[in-house]
């Protein structure tokens, strides 16, 4: 792959529309730094539906600009094949991490756990609440907030990241629910019309995850998945961890309810950050954790 202006190193990561890449910039202010490229499989390079899905997410992640979401450097096309260049995270994704402190038996404190939801909820109040360029409400619903989207660095970085299937607040034009099952709010699965609070109850089971360390939708049959998630039974984070106290269950069930959600993400916020201990739950200890599961 060429792309002018980078030289590409290696390939970092595969999903079922794009590859990403690590890359380094030859030139302009960025010489010499690390970049992520993220293009198109070239199996689904001419589809329309993809390259509609991939362009929106280009146009809507370089407009925003937060420390907890990872920020886009350029986007362009190259031989007819669209890319993205964003910042390096040299870290994992949470769905990494977790499997890696699965294999060594390493349960999350809860601190930690907590502290990675509220930068989380604090980057999606802030995308939820985003303009464009010229001014107006972006109205951005995630719609794929999952422990593969959020990245954690070795330097105690939390990022949000892919908001390639993100869709507009009230958008039911499409009753296709992408994204993975097991984050998918009912309203999702429905076709229904989405909002905030359609990320909310990903984070939810983000959190519930990050707590026990194993989804809060268990099942490799995507339809009895589904299933679980409308009928409104949730089992409690405590079920799975006797040291989850009962308000840290119930901002979880909260987020998880098919009625009477949280809002918006800023509300969910406000409640996390009262929950934890910040002397634990911090970038140093984020950053202490990393390296130690994957390695300095």
């Amino acid at each position: 792959m060429l792309i002018p202006g980078y030289d590409i190193e290696a390939r970092i990561g595969r999903g079922g529309m794009a590859e990403v890449f690590r890359g380094r910039s030859v030139g302009g202010p960025l010489a010499g730094s690390p970049v992520a490229v993220k293009c198109l499989l070239p199996a689904v390079a001419s589809d329309p539906v993809h390259m509609a899905l991939f362009a929106r997410e280009a146009r809507l992640a370089a407009q925003l600009h937060h420390p907890a979401i990872v920020e886009v450097i350029e986007t362009g096309v190259e031989a007819d094949a669209p890319y993205i260049v964003m910042e390096y995270v040299d870290g994992r994704d949470l769905g990494r991490l977790l499997a890696a402190c699965g294999a060594r038996s390493i349960r999350l404190p809860l601190d930690f756990a907590l502290y990675v939801a509220h930068v989380v909820a604090e980057a999606l109040r802030y995308a939820h609440g985003a303009c464009g360029d010229d001014g107006r409400p972006l109205g951005i619903v995630h719609c794929d907030v999952s422990p593969s989207n959020v990245f954690v660095s070795r330097a105690g970085e939390v990022k949000l990241g892919d908001f390639g299937v993100a869709r507009a607040a009230g958008d039911a034009r499409s009753r296709t629910a992408f994204g993975k099952v097991r984050y998918l709010a009912p309203e999702q699965l429905r076709g229904e019309p989405l909002g905030p609070s359609t990320d909310v109850f990903g984070l939810g089971a983000v959190l519930h995850e990050l707590l026990t360390g194993a989804p809060a939708f268990p099942g490799s049959d995507s339809d009895g998945v589904a299933r679980r998630i409308l009928s409104g039974a949730r089992r409690p984070p405590s079920a799975d961890r006797l040291d989850v106290p009962p308000e840290i269950d119930a901002i979880v069930l909260r987020a998880l309810a098919v009625e009477g959600r949280h809002p918006d993400a800023g509300v969910l916020a406000a409640e996390v950050a009262a929950r934890y201990d910040p002397a634990i739950g911090n970038p140093l200890a984020i950053a202490a954790l990393v390296r130690g599961v994957l390695g300095a």
